[in-house]
């Protein structure tokens, strides 16, 4: 008779019910419990145990309950393999016998990614007699709100746990086995099309299979489902015999747990799930010799060395078997938006530094499968720190389908890297690979996919069922073939057909999580800042070390460490839990606060300013070319001010005494010192500056107020320039609900614009500051249903920039507010800064991909430019805009509230400024970098002040000044900035023996001509470059 499709239905039930049958208990173990909320690295010692009985109920949130007992091994049990199973009723449970960590078990799934990890191997061959002292560190869980915004509060499992017992068991491996053939041949058969002959010949097989085998085999004694199950089993076996493979795709296999440093938990509890995750791989490994692991992270590497040091022992033995493969590159798997292009090099320096010290191996591999989108810098960045290849699988989740699944990834520079795309969080059953193979997109350039299997986000890895099933599934007649590889294996295979591959040039935009270039401001401004504030550090800290100071090189690693793992892809991003976000705010504020005064010190030791009769100030420029204009500098000295130059003092809007000083020209890297004299002494200047209630004159802009406070005409006088659009205004304050369909501080829809209106209700404006230099007008505005902002207009009688200091007090729930400027400015395009260069995106909105990109990745600048005058929007700390054909953007608050239920709540600050301008070329870059990096005042007089380089092109930015990490060296890293290639002189302040250029990892030198102390070189659009300066 023809087979009925619920025949085939109910085989899947026969796999579950025989799949119940694998273990047989032997022993049930009575066992003690201990609460506490400490995280210890080992079984707890001298501590009041107390009786336990299954069925109990219990939790706590962040509580976790030890549990203690053991056995003595019976006879019956010798010479087994043996299995324990403990249903402690939490998320997660490590598993410890006699003092060596063996695994995790998991309860519902929760964010958690662990799942079916229900028995744990503790012994392959158990030994009479021996004594097993068995003890498991249950994790309860905690309450959050969710991740959705209409979501209420719930709890990772952490209330209501249920104690079931902790049993001894062995495996029934015939039933195993039959579980798991069966279960492979369906879903081949599932998988084949309805053409294939060969399905059809399996659908035949398991028809014989449905009629021989006990369908209910709890209900009829061992024995006759036993006997039912051999004669089952042995229809099977010629099936699995694989038939003709040839010219099918390839699935490489590999084991992976992606593994979250801080996301809906802790970073402190993220450490405990590497001890639950590699512990249950090591253990694995032991019991499948073919398994092969990769770990990605060196940073959870690193905390496994330190916490758990026996665990990291055996990594480290797998490692030399060829078995783990410790392939990721980075510190940790960070944002790849938000952060500074240093800070990416910084990643790679302490990942490979890292991996080769502790394993003997160097990545080349970017492996960052959950991240919201990837700068166009990264490919020039990975090369230049021998990473050839990149992983993900995020671009999946854009609103616009990304093309390709493997393809040449070509960054702003032209570098090319080698990428693909590929799945996580799945078992390697035919059914899921062979669907990975019909998702392919362009068959012609690739024969395979990259498959690591295991279950993450929160770790756990792989389980034995999926090791089982890898093992049935390499050649699969019809679908594909797999084998164990590594993920270098893998990519090299790639690479062989690279001149095939199609190429995506700039950035991969991730049309989807936008918001979280904007969600928890507070985070975002911090790093800003750290990063920064690590910038003058090292400065400071290489010049006094070439006076003979110590350079503080664990400090500065330490901090740069802890920078580095706040700026992990769910941290930065603002998209964990409040406990995430306090401890992130909590530690970049450290690194600020260490940063700043470690460069007090510094600055200190290789100036050696004089204080005599304290008559004197120092300005200290850290930016690479003379600061000319007006800077803005701490008033140091009550009842001084500097003579020689202009000055004008104000009230900054944190309380701060300020001065404006105009008439110092600061040199590149260096000092001007001025005299003091007393105030009283200085005359009034002519105010070059007219107001009234409706109009503004400054030397550079003839401005029109309404009584909104909008700028409502903006004429820059140098090029006879109406700013705004006919009808708009600048700086206006737009407010739009902010309820996302899904993924509350991730994600922003394109409909939030249908709601997008102006809320800036004036409630005072008031002079701050009149002089010769500047012109200061301090508004408070009403905001939003509960918020105000509080916002001081800077005018300068030398500058058209425009800048609006902020504070903002906001107290408003999915309510989004943007900066807007409303431009008269003609182009198809906007320029954008990301790392070391820009990037240009389309103003219109001709095509899909276009309209999507209504939120997008700046940092420190964005630029709209016809071919002889252009717009710039600079700032100190944000990094979602968007320039569209009548209005830039600058988004400042994002209010989701999942899975942070505060939100926004609170005081904000950030400083932003519009910068009318020519033709678009470095000087609007210049602009930011001052804007980010204000000129440094100290008493006293420095008695070092030449400056330390000189670059003389003005295109070219020096970024970084550091120690070298391997030599008595000092490193001058810089980039290209315009997209246009040039021939660059850099000199040196200080005697120099040699310069060579080298990678970003200080490595593989290629030696420069020096020649009175200065080197020229040709510096290639947006190319970054590295030089070891030897002394």
């Amino acid at each position: 008779m023809l087979i009925n499709p619920q025949t085939l239905q109910k085989i899947e039930k026969i796999e579950n019910r025989y799949r119940a049958l694998r273990f047989e208990k032997h022993l049930s173990l009575d066992a003690k419990y201990w609460d506490t909320k400490e995280h210890l690295r080992a079984d707890p010692k001298g501590v009041a145990w107390k009786p336990i009985t299954r069925g109990s109920d219990w939790g706590g949130d962040w509580l976790t309950r030890w549990f203690k007992s053991g056995f003595t091994t019976p006879s019956s049990l010798a010479g087994k393999k043996v299995f324990i199973q403990a249903r402690t009723g939490a998320p997660e449970t490590l598993v410890i016998v006699n003092g060596e960590h063996k695994g995790v078990f998991d309860g519902k799934p929760f964010n958690t990614g662990t799942v079916n990890h229900t028995a744990v191997c503790i012994a392959l061959k158990a030994v009479k007699g021996r004594r097993y002292s068995i003890a498991l560190e249950a994790y309860s869980g905690h309450t959050f709100p969710g991740t959705q915004p209409d979501e209420t509060a719930r709890a990772v499992n952490a209330h209501s746990n249920r104690y079931d017992g902790i049993d001894i068991v062995t495996e029934r491996e015939d039933v195993s086995a039959f579980f798991y053939d069966l279960l492979v041949l369906r879903q081949s058969m599932e998988a084949l099309n309805d053409d294939s002959v060969r399905r059809h010949d399996i659908a035949k097989t398991l028809e014989q299979v449905f009629i021989t085998v006990e369908s209910m085999p709890a209900e009829v004694d061992e024995t006759a489902w036993r006997t039912s199950m051999k004669k089952a089993h042995a229809l099977l076996k010629p099936m699995l015999k694989a038939g003709n493979t040839d010219n099918l795709p390839h699935m490489g296999l590999i084991g992976h747990s992606h593994l979250d440093t801080a996301w809906l938990w802790t970073v402190a509890e993220t450490t405990r799930k590497c001890a639950r995750t590699f512990s249950s791989v090591l253990n694995l490994m032991e019991q499948y010799p073919e398994f092969i692991f990769l770990q990605s992270a060196p940073y959870h590497a690193d905390v496994t060395r330190r916490e758990y040091p026996a665990i990291f022992e055996k990594i480290k033995a797998r490692v030399k078997e060829g078995r783990w493969e410790p392939n990721g590159a980075m510190w940790v798997e960070p944002d790849c938006n938000v952060p500074s292009g240093e800070a990416f090099v910084r990643q790679l320096i302490y990942g490979q530094e890292f991996t080769r010290r502790h394993f003997g191996y160097t990545a080349d591999t970017l492996w960052l499968p959950d991240v919201f989108g990837y700068s166009g810098a990264l490919p020039q960045i990975l090369m230049k720190a021998g990473v050839k290849y990149f992983c993900t699988t995020k671009m999946a989740w854009g609103e616009v389908k990304f093309p390709y699944d493997t393809f040449r990834w070509e960054g702003i520079d032209g570098t090319h890297i080698v990428s693909h795309l590929h799945k996580i969080h799945f078992i390697p059953d035919p059914k899921t690979l062979a669907g990975f193979w019909h998702g392919v997109q362009h068959k012609e350039t690739q024969n395979g996919v990259l498959c690591p299997f295991g279950y993450g986000d929160g770790g756990g890895g792989p389980h034995s069922d999926m090791i089982e099933i890898a093992r049935r599934v390499k050649k699969v007649d019809g679908l594909f073939t797999s084998a164990y590889t590594t993920v270098t294996g893998f990519m090299k295979r790639i690479a062989q057909r690279m001149t095939e591959l199609p190429s995506w040039s700039g950035e991969l935009y991730l049309s989807a999580h936008r918001g979280t270039l904007t969600s928890i401001a507070k985070t975002k401004r911090l790093n800003r800042k750290a990063e920064f504030a690590l910038r003058d550090a090292e400065y400071f800290s290489t010049l006094a070390a070439l006076g003979g100071t110590a350079y503080p090189k664990q400090l500065l690693e330490d901090l740069w460490k802890t920078l580095l793992v706040n700026q992990f892809h769910d941290i930065l991003p603002g998209s964990s839990i409040a406990e995430v976000n306090d401890l992130a705010d909590k530690e970049l504020s450290a690194v600020v606060q260490k940063a700043e005064a470690l460069t007090q010190r510094m600055i200190a030791a290789a100036t050696k300013p004089s204080h005599q009769n304290q008559e004197s100030i120092s300005l200290i420029n850290t930016l690479g070319w003379q600061r000319s204009g007006t800077h803005a500098v701490p008033a140091l000295l009550k009842g001084k001010t500097p003579a020689g130059v202009t000055s004008q003092h104000f009230t900054g809007l944190d309380g701060t005494q300020m001065n404006f000083i105009a008439g110092a020209a600061l040199p590149s890297f260096g000092t001007v010192v001025l005299p003091l004299e007393k105030a009283a002494e200085k005359t009034g200047s002519a105010r070059p500056f007219s107001i009234s209630k409706t109009a503004i004159e400054t030397p550079m802009l003839n401005m029109r107020i309404d009584t909104s406070g909008r700028i409502v005409s903006c004429i820059d006088r140098k090029y006879g320039r109406e700013i705004v659009r006919t009808g708009g205004a600048l700086n206006r304050f737009l407010i739009s609900e902010d309820v996302p369909t899904a993924w509350d501080n991730w994600d922003i829809n394109e409909d939030h614009l249908l709601k997008e209106h102006e809320d800036m209700r004036l409630v005072s404006r008031e002079v701050i500051t009149n002089g010769p230099l500047a012109l200061m007008l301090r508004s408070e505005y009403k905001i939003g249903k509960r918020s105000r902002i509080i916002q001081d207009m800077t005018l300068f009688a030398d500058s058209p920039r425009i800048e609006f200091t902020t504070k903002i007090d906001w107290h408003e729930k999915h309510t989004f507010l943007k900066a807007g400027f409303d431009v008269d400015i003609l182009s198809d395009t906007a320029r954008y800064e990301i790392q070391y260069g820009h990037l240009e995106r389309t103003r219109h909105k001709n095509l899909k991909e276009d309209r999507m990109k209504f939120e997008a990745l700046v940092h420190k600048w964005m630029d709209v430019s016809e071919t002889n005058f252009g717009v710039a929007l600079l700032n100190d700390g944000k990094y979602g805009a968007y320039a569209g054909r009548e209005r830039m953007t600058l988004s400042l608050m994002k209010s989701g509230t999942h899975p942070d239920a505060r939100g926004d709540e609170g005081s904000h600050s950030v400083t932003y400024a519009i910068l009318p301008h020519g033709a678009f070329n470095a000087d609007v870059v210049r602009e930011a970098y001052a804007l980010n990096v204000p000129v440094i005042a100290i008493a006293g007089s420095a008695s070092y002040r030449r400056p330390f380089l000189t670059i003389d092109a003005p295109n070219v930015i020096i970024e970084s000044v550091k120690w070298a990490e391997h030599e008595k060296a000092f490193v001058v890293r810089l980039y290209e900035t315009e997209r246009s290639g040039t021939t660059a002189e850099l000199t040196f302040g200080v005697p120099v023996l040699s310069v060579a250029e080298t990678d970003l990892l200080e490595e593989h030198p290629s030696p420069c001509t020096l020649s009175d102390n200065r080197i020229r070189f040709y510096i290639k659009p947006f190319e970054i470059k590295t030089f070891v300066c030897r002394i």
